[in-house]
């Protein structure tokens, strides 16, 4: 696709982890053209290579990014700059607080906005897509076209990226209980929770709204969509989450209830044979999804954060291992990437879906 042909996008909160890994994902992409970037009063006015770049060790960073793009200027929002930008596709990486109003405005204002935040993540006409488990759901896109003329989709939280994932393929056994231990690295938390001395030789047991965000959007994801409205499964899902002194990757550990025993080596096929959106040619998704590690003491996240594939499918397969069947549970461990599958790389890979769909061919007044 060539450069005019491409659809604009700006990305709000370029000063976040979540935001930078966003900018580093629309770089030269060949849907998009990255035209705007903005950022918190803080960073706004700094080119994007002087604001200060923590990426949870992600190789050669800012190597990854063009120079024309590392001297982007962080400007301040303002709706009106992204329509002189011809900006069609909005980006969201902004705090809840903030995103709350930014993003209802801009939908009011006929834009597309995939977003990070959890702001509307609770709305019935709202998707929560994790593009492998629930495309169907984007078809609600067209009913808040004609509410408000834009519309919003968000990504999940990040552990629930993971664990649906996982439990879609699933679900024709008969899921009875899901019980799920989440061990959150500090890069979850937000750039702010980095120098943290709290976490320092230490486990905290409460990660604040977590849980019920776990229990909530699991079930909304794998929910079923009925004319406007998404109605979530009736799936019990008990979550405990717990931060632990590690920068970057979330690890959860799975106890699966089923109504009646599972074959453990159909289980295996069945996700090792998850190929996902790749025949699509969706740039962001990888071939393989979920991947299987046979070996005892994996996944890792010092070794398996970044599974997936290389440059933008990097960090969005899901890793899975150490399976134990006894009777009807299930009992297996996952690591996902929380700022690629479980944010930034989630949210592209869900526009990407939103283009082939054609859910994006219209022209904001």
């Amino acid at each position: 696709m060539t450069g005019k042909n491409k659809i604009k996008v700006a990305v709000l909160g370029a000063s976040g982890l979540v935001g930078r890994h966003l900018v580093r994902l629309l770089t030269d992409h060949p849907f998009f053209e990255l035209a705007l970037v903005t950022a918190s009063t803080g960073s706004a006015g700094k080119k994007f290579k002087e604001i200060n770049i923590h990426t949870g060790s992600f190789p050669g960073f800012m190597a990854e990014i063009p120079e024309a793009v590392q001297s982007l200027t962080l400007d301040e929002f303002d709706p009106e700059k992204l329509l002189t930008a011809g900006v069609q596709i909005v980006f969201s990486a902004l705090p809840s607080e903030v995103a709350s109003t930014i993003e209802r405005d801009l939908r009011q204002k006929g834009f597309a906005i995939f977003s990070n935040s959890p702001a509307y993540r609770r709305e019935e006409d709202v998707p929560i897509i994790i593009p492998e488990v629930n495309p169907d759901h984007l078809k609600i896109i067209q009913t808040q076209q004609r509410k408000y003329g834009g519309f919003i989709v968000t990504s999940s939280n990040c552990c629930v990226a993971g664990l649906a994932l996982a439990l879609k393929p699933l679900m024709g056994f008969g899921l009875k209980k899901i019980n799920v231990t989440t061990f959150q690295s500090i890069s979850g938390a937000g750039r702010e929770a980095l120098p943290a001395v709290d976490i320092i030789d230490n486990l905290i047991p409460f990660i604040k709204d977590e849980e019920e965000k776990i229990s909530f959007e699991t079930a909304k994801v794998l929910g079923n969509l009925l004319e406007d409205k998404i109605f979530p499964a009736g799936l019990p899902i008990q979550a405990s989450s717990v931060r632990v002194p590690i920068l970057h990757g979330h690890l959860l550990a799975l106890e699966i209830e089923f109504k009646t025993p599972p074959d453990l080596e159909e289980v295996l096929n069945i996700f090792s044979h998850n190929t996902g959106l790749h025949i699509l040619d969706l740039p962001t998704a990888p071939r393989y999804p979920i991947i299987v590690r046979p070996e005892p003491d994996r996944p890792q996240p010092a070794l398996d954060v970044w599974a997936g594939g290389y440059g933008r499918k990097a960090g969005m397969a899901v890793t899975i291992g150490r399976f134990r069947l006894q009777e009807k549970f299930l009992r297996f461990f996952l690591l996902v990437n929380n700022l690629i599958r479980g944010a930034s790389g989630n949210c592209l890979l869900a526009a990407e879906l939103a283009r082939k769909l054609n859910y994006l061919d219209y022209k904001i007044e």
